[in-house]
């Protein structure tokens, strides 16, 4: 199929859809950046009121310059990849403090503000100021691919290759926004990951995964990422004056800015030695200490590379203890929500506080 056709039939198609996003059809480059950045490994149904959020807090890129780092990691929290709300404050106060507010108006210049990879950069590039760029996402991907028949693993330098390629000449004789818009929309309703819908679909003449029956198999995926556990004891502190105990994380760990209660991290530990940890640490005698098991079975949380376990135990010490931590908090219980914290403690959080 020639990438002529592939576009008259694509905007064709899309003269008929009706796909209503909040951030459709918007040409104010911080809005498409935020949605842009919001739905990055997000899937549009989750990341939606999340977008909501954000403009409502922070309706301009100097407000969202202005905030706190905890106020926005709160306001992201749930959507996980915090990295992307550390980076999205960032360079939200680069644009604020270097450059007026405005937003670099070419795709090269949208590639240097951290956090803005090629998809976000040809996004912004093409919706906000019409820039021949095509935007290259999963939807996009599998679509061209099952289209083309590309048989290699979808991420090597040549799918990639033959992806942007094909791409590129497509979108050059056409307006930029309208073809971004339908290549996304019709990866994301019609040439979708399972059930595609090929009966419907205005490619299926041309379509060389369906016509040699490896829809279900193209795009080929690389080999899976490797998961490795780590084991976390966390300590829900009940102290007196309704206080708790949380702690900062930092670092270039996972959950890097968040809150989490303090503890330790091991496979298997024995309730004694939590008890020493916890006499040494903050200077409390064993005998004011009280702790209790919550779950017998640790809660879960699947990261990219690795998969969380968490056991918790009520922690109950009749005196403040004498000595706390630099990166931790002494903090009311009843004010334990307005901490950003990762989704593992967050869950325990609200079921036992």
């Amino acid at each position: 199929m020639n990438p002529h056709t592939f576009a008259n039939l694509l905007l064709r198609w899309a003269e008929n859809q009706n796909r209503d996003l909040p951030w459709k059809g918007i040409k104010d480059p911080y809005k498409i950046w935020l949605s842009e950045i919001i739905l990055q490994q997000t899937r549009v149904e989750q990341g939606m009121p999340y977008y909501h959020k954000f403009v409502a807090n922070y309706p301009s890129v100097h407000d969202l310059a202005l905030a706190s780092e905890d106020d926005v990691l709160k306001c992201w929290e749930g959507l996980g990849y915090y990295s992307r709300a550390r980076n999205l404050h960032h360079t939200a106060k680069y644009i604020s403090n270097n450059l007026s507010g405005k937003f670099p108006t070419h795709y090269e210049g949208l590639l240097l503000l951290k956090g803005v990879g090629p998809y976000t950069a040809a996004a912004i590039a093409s919706f906000a100021y019409e820039e021949k760029k095509a935007v290259i996402d999963g939807n996009v991907k599998r679509l061209v691919s099952r289209i083309l028949g590309i048989t290699d693993p979808i991420e090597s330098s040549a799918a990639i290759s033959l992806l942007d390629n094909f791409t590129e000449k497509a979108i050059q004789d056409v307006s930029p926004s309208m073809f971004n818009q339908a290549l996304m929309d019709h990866g994301a309703t019609v040439c979708k990951p399972k059930n595609p819908l090929c009966i419907q679909c205005v490619f299926s003449p041309y379509c060389k995964a369906l016509q040699q029956d490896q829809v279900t198999v193209i795009p080929v995926k690389s080999a899976k990422v490797t998961q490795t556990k780590r084991w976390f004891h966390f300590f829900d502190f009940v102290l007196p004056d309704d206080q708790t105990i949380l702690q900062k994380r930092s670092g270039q760990d996972i959950w890097k800015g968040l809150y989490e209660l303090p503890g330790l991290e091991a496979e298997v530990i024995k309730l004694e030695v939590l008890i020493s940890n916890i006499e040494q640490t903050y200077g409390v005698s064993k005998d004011l200490i009280k702790i209790d098991k919550v779950n017998d079975i640790p809660l879960n949380q699947k990261l990219t590379h690795r998969i969380v376990l968490a056991t918790f135990y009520k922690v109950t010490v009749n005196k403040v203890p004498d000595k706390i931590n630099e990166n931790q908090y002494l903090v009311k219980r009843s004010e334990i929500s307005t901490f950003a914290f990762p989704k593992i403690i967050t869950d325990y959080i609200k079921s036992n506080i």
